[in-house]
């Protein structure tokens, strides 16, 4: 019985590193490049002033590279922008560092074979009255990139 649960464990193992891998090829693979469909920006807001729902369609681009490497370009209005990045992933997640800022993001990867959904979300509670710090406001981001691949 013991070396049965053994087994399985190791089977599942394996198939968890076989879909990271076979995710990560699929980044890069035939050139690698994706296109940003629709990119939405969802703020929930116990200030109703703070609230949005922003959807952009047809957002940019992305481009992946085999040894780890990329960049994006998406406009916003008239400007675009370009961002050089190192990214990796797990099934579930993938990582972006920017070079640019020095920072990273992790999103919830969503992944079907020729598309995916990069998803972040998270809750932030300020004070916006210096003189009135028990006046508070909660604000909860959502941030979605839906990509296909080009």
């Amino acid at each position: 019985m013991k070396n049965i649960l053994i087994l399985l464990f190791a089977l599942l193992l394996f198939s968890a590193c076989k879909k990271e891998k076979k995710i990560e090829r699929n980044l890069w693979n035939n050139g690698g490049k994706w296109d940003i469909v629709k990119y939405e920006e969802i703020v929930t807001s116990t200030w109703p002033a703070n609230e949005k729902n922003d959807v952009y369609e047809n957002y940019g681009m992305m481009q992946f590279n085999r040894a780890g490497s990329g960049w994006m370009i998406h406009a916003e209005d008239y400007d675009a922008y370009k961002y050089d990045f190192r990214y990796s992933n797990t099934p579930n997640e993938l990582t972006i560092k920017y070079h640019e800022f020095d920072d990273s993001d992790t999103y919830t990867l969503d992944w079907k074979k020729n598309s995916f959904t990069l998803t972040q979300s998270g809750t932030s509670t300020y004070s916006p009255s210096p003189s009135d710090p028990s006046f508070t406001v909660t604000d909860h981001r959502l941030y979605r990139y839906t990509c296909e691949k080009q």
